[in-house]
């Protein structure tokens, strides 16, 4: 989940979102994020099916992107919450899959 430095990468701004994000359990964290910051516990009550060896480094990674940040609680930073618009379009494109 941390930034690779091969040539391809480093010039396109999709590979360099989905080595942040590029997974089902980070996404569905940053889901959580947006409505209220959040404690391991609630992340964890919040995303059925994820576990605490799956959340740590998601959570590591994320912090270590500036996405989110650690004050008792996890929040999302303004970086962070950047990811609402596309995330809600991303939602929005899913809810027609599951429609069809």
């Amino acid at each position: 989940m941390l930034p690779e430095d091969d040539g391809d990468r480093q010039f396109c701004p999709l590979a360099a979102g989905l080595d942040v994000l590029g997974d089902m359990w980070t996404v569905l964290v940053v889901r959580e994020l947006l409505v209220a910051p959040a404690t391991e516990d609630e992340l964890l009550a919040g995303v059925p099916g994820l576990d605490r060896e799956l959340l740590a480094p998601r959570l590591a990674a994320l912090c270590a992107h500036g996405v989110v940040e650690w004050d008792r609680e996890y929040r999302l930073t303004p970086l962070g919450r950047r990811l609402q618009g596309p995330l809600l379009a991303l939602a929005r494109w899913g809810r027609t899959i599951t429609q069809r």
